[in-house]
Parts: structure tokens; C-alpha cells; sequence
């Protein structure tokens, strides 16, 4: 037997300053909305099972032997997983404290959470390591051992990425369990089913652990606003997962610009700041995760620089830490923080489905009456989105040139022209050769010398 318990805590409906109480119906496909507060719960449970639960076990001579207590007080200060208990301890009386009641009653206490959940077997492997004051755990049962002996390495992984990133994880234990539910999160709890191979469950653990930040320390509307916890949480995965895997460098992860310029071609894609129970079924993935992801991931890597986004984001995540923003607070927030406007890409990106599209329309070369050739590069954006433009100019000689023209060449119009004086002749323009955006249509991102005086329809 293997239980995993959630949902099942009373919560207060959210108040807010912005829509009053919170009354939206929790559907399927739309998450949650809660507040903040401490709680103090029991789970009485036959002797030989063991529990994980959110929060700080309050009663340890009740529940555990003198050896699981002083595994544990070791555990916290070691940057080794230790057993709690073992493979060939599991099921046996000895994991059990001296009494004769058939039930044990473990109690939890939880401070400054929106939810509580549990789970509880007779049969679980219980491992630990610390970090920072804070124990790193992982319950089990043995079929899984071949895979889930490494799971508190990688939660010990993933709370120590986000938190010297990020923000300081603020609570003082993190769990990892294996169980049937396939991955969900819960304050300092989360349940993950994976047992395929290390990549699946790291993927799984580092995003439902991901959702210790988002939305369990800054509290977004899930119910409204998926993408501010999905996606934003899919975005900090891309960096766990690669400094997890440092040599593995075609790891694919989510967030992506190839990856979405494909769907994005598709026609199918929808507003981000569609309530989650009402984007289609098969496309949440890319609408809540993919989309947000990608989208800023664009803005720390191709539209400002990692060391502007991360301070913003940063600062992001203090000002609203145990609060509840809205959309329109992470912009202002954002812009805040980077000192820039970048209203066209909130309202591009996550308001609307406008995509990104760039094309050279043509090359043109014409002389002033002083002799000066001038080259015009005629450039165009029929997707809508603004974005920089990367170009790469070949010339002649086989020489290149790598220049970046900023958003702003995008602000009075879809068309843009480029106006330069080159010493050499130019044979060819390509827009984007690195790839770094998600365009739609790349067959008309290059122009040779071939097609001089023809302007593309």
C-alpha cells in the first residue's frame, strides 16, 4: 500500500486587492489559487507505515527509533545522501519504535504555506542529505531503487540552483516521492512517478521542486494565469537541468526557439493569458509551458543580457515572495528592474499570438553625386512580434561581418530599412544564422547577390 493524500486540507479563499474573493471553480485544467498561512496537522496511520508530509515533524520520540533520529540529525549536515531507512531495513519491526498500539499518530507543523499533503507506506526507502540548514528527503519503495537512489542528490541539486539564483528556499526540509501520481508539487512536498531513467525522473523532480518558487513562494492565480507558474517554472529548468547534466550539451529541454517556431508555425498557438480551463486540451503544454519558456528565455539571451534579466527577476520574486501578483505586476516589475519598455514584447508575446517573422525583402546599391556607393538592406516583419535583428553580411572577399540591429528599428512599422556604406561588396544577408529567435518561415531570411534588384512578394 502506497498512499499519496492532497487536496484534502481546508483553505481559505483568497481575498485580493484586484478581483475580491476568489471564486472561480477549480476545474481539470486549472490550478490553484490559496493563500498563506501556518498549519499544524496529525496523520494517524497503522505502526508500520512511515509518513512524509509537508512541514517539520513535531513529534520524533513518538514516531521514530533513536537510530532513524540521529540518521536524520547527520543527514543535515552531510552533503552525502544517508539512509534513513535502507533497502534491507525496509518492512522489518526494528524500523519501528518500542509500543504495542497498532496506530502511531505523526504530527506536522507548517509555516507560511498555501496547502499541506502527505504520503504514507509501510514499505518506503527513506534517504537524506542537508544543504543550508535545510533536509533533503526521499521516500521510496524498493522496486524503484535503481533509479530513485540518486532522487535526494537531485533535490539537494535543484533547492540549492534555485535558491543561489533565485531566491533563498525558505523552508526546512524538501521531499521527493515516488508513487502513482505522475508529478505534482506541494509546499515542501512533491510526488513524482517516474522511474524510467535518470534524465526522466531529474526532469520531473526539478520541475515539481521548480514549484517551490513558482507559485508556492510568489503566489500567482494558477486558476487565471497558468503561464506565471508553469511557465516561469519551466524557465528556471532549463538551468538546473543543465548544470545537473554539464556534459550532455544536446539535452533537450523545454524553451526552446526552434522548438516553438514550429509549433508557432502551426497556426494553432493561443494567448498566454488564457485562463487555463479554457486553452485547448492538447496545446496547454505549449501554451502555459512552452510559450512562456521560450519566451523568457528570449528575453534574457537575444532582447537584454543575463546579467539585467537575472537581477530583475530576482528582485521580481523578492517583492512578490508570499504575495499574489498579477500579470501586470511581473511586467512593471520587470521593466522596473532593466529600466526599459518593453510593452511590445509583454503584449506580443503573452497578450496576443503575434510571432516572429523577419525577412530581407531585397538589397539595393545606389551612388551619391559625390561617388559614395550606399547599400540599402530592405528589411521586413510580417509576423508582428519585434524583435532585434541579427544579421550576417558576407562579402566579396569571403570577409563577414556580424551585426545586431535593436528592437527599436521596429517601433514605426513593420518595414525597415538598413542604410550602409560598405568598403567591399556585399554577396550576402541572413538574418538570424545562429538561430537564436523562433522565426516562422527562415526561407526568407537570406539574400544573395543573385537576387540584387528583386524584391521578394
Amino acid at each position: 500500500w502506497l498512499y499519496e493524500i492532497a487536496q484534502w486540507y481546508p483553505r481559505l479563499a483568497v481575498y485580493d486587492d484586484v478581483r475580491g474573493w476568489n471564486t472561480e471553480q477549480y476545474l481539470g485544467q486549472g490550478e490553484f489559487y490559496l493563500e498563506y498561512g501556518d498549519i499544524d496537522f496529525a496523520i494517524t496511520v497503522p505502526r508500520g507505515f512511515i509518513v512524509a508530509a509537508t512541514g517539520r515533524l513535531t513529534n520524533p520520540l513518538q514516531v521514530l527509533t533513536a537510530q532513524q533520529r540521529e540518521r536524520l540529525a547527520r543527514a543535515l549536515h552531510s552533503d552525502s545522501t544517508v539512509a534513513i531507512i535502507a533497502k534491507n531495513e525496509v518492512g522489518q519491526a526494528s524500523t519501528r519504535p518500542a509500543g504495542s498500539g497498532a496506530t502511531l499518530t505523526w504530527r506536522f507543523s507548517a509555516q507560511n504555506v498555501r496547502d499541506v499533503a502527505w504520503a504514507a507506506a509501510p514499505n518506503f526507502i527513506w534517504d537524506a542529505s542537508g544543504w543550508n540548514g535545510i533536509l533533503m528527503q526521499s521516500f521510496y519503495p524498493p522496486v524503484a531503487d535503481s533509479i530513485w537512489r540518486e532522487s535526494t542528490r537531485m533535490v539537494r541539486h535543484s533547492i540549492q540552483h534555485y535558491s543561489e539564483k533565485w531566491f533563498q528556499y525558505p523552508y526546512p526540509t524538501a521531499i521527493n516521492v515516488n508513487g502513482p501520481v505522475g508529478g505534482m508539487e506541494y509546499p515542501m512536498l512533491v510526488f513524482c512517478a517516474n522511474r524510467r531513467s535518470r534524465e526522466g525522473l531529474f526532469g520531473v523532480t526539478t520541475h515539481e521542486l521548480g514549484h517551490q518558487w513558482f507559485p508556492m513562494i510568489v503566489g500567482s492565480n494558477e486558476r487565471l494565469y497558468a503561464w506565471m507558474d508553469e511557465g516561469f517554472n519551466t524557465f528556471i529548468n532549463i538551468y538546473s537541468t543543465r548544470t545537473y547534466f554539464p556534459n550532455q550539451a544536446g539535452l533537450r529541454t523545454r524553451g526552446q526557439a526552434e522548438q516553438w517556431a514550429q509549433f508557432a508555425a502551426s497556426g494553432r498557438d493561443e494567448p498566454g493569458i488564457t485562463p487555463a480551463d479554457r486553452v485547448t486540451p492538447e496545446l496547454l503544454g505549449q501554451v502555459a509551458y512552452n510559450k512562456p519558456a521560450t519566451g523568457l528565455y528570449l528575453l534574457r539571451h537575444a532582447i537584454l543580457d543575463s546579467t539585467r534579466f537575472d537581477a530583475a527577476f530576482r528582485e521580481y520574486v523578492k517583492r512578490w515572495a508570499f504575495k499574489h501578483p498579477t500579470p501586470t505586476d511581473f511586467f512593471r516589475s520587470m521593466e522596473d528592474g532593466v529600466g526599459e519598455d518593453l510593452s511590445y514584447f509583454w503584449r506580443g508575446w503573452f497578450l496576443r499570438t503575434d510571432v516572429v517573422d523577419q525577412a530581407v525583402d531585397s538589397v539595393r546599391t545606389v551612388k551619391d553625386s559625390t561617388g559614395t556607393t550606399y547599400t540599402a538592406i530592405y528589411l521586413a516583419s510580417p509576423g508582428g512580434l519585434p524583435m532585434p535583428v541579427d544579421l550576417r553580411l558576407t562579402f566579396a572577399d569571403g570577409s563577414v561581418e556580424n551585426t545586431r540591429l535593436p528592437v527599436e528599428a521596429w517601433f514605426q512599422g513593420n518595414r525597415f530599412t538598413y542604410v550602409r556604406v560598405f568598403p567591399k561588396e556585399l554577396v550576402k544577408v541572413e538574418i538570424d544564422p545562429d538561430k537564436n529567435f523562433p522565426d516562422v518561415r527562415r526561407q526568407n531570411n537570406v539574400w544573395t547577390k543573385s537576387e540584387a534588384t528583386s524584391a521578394r512578394p
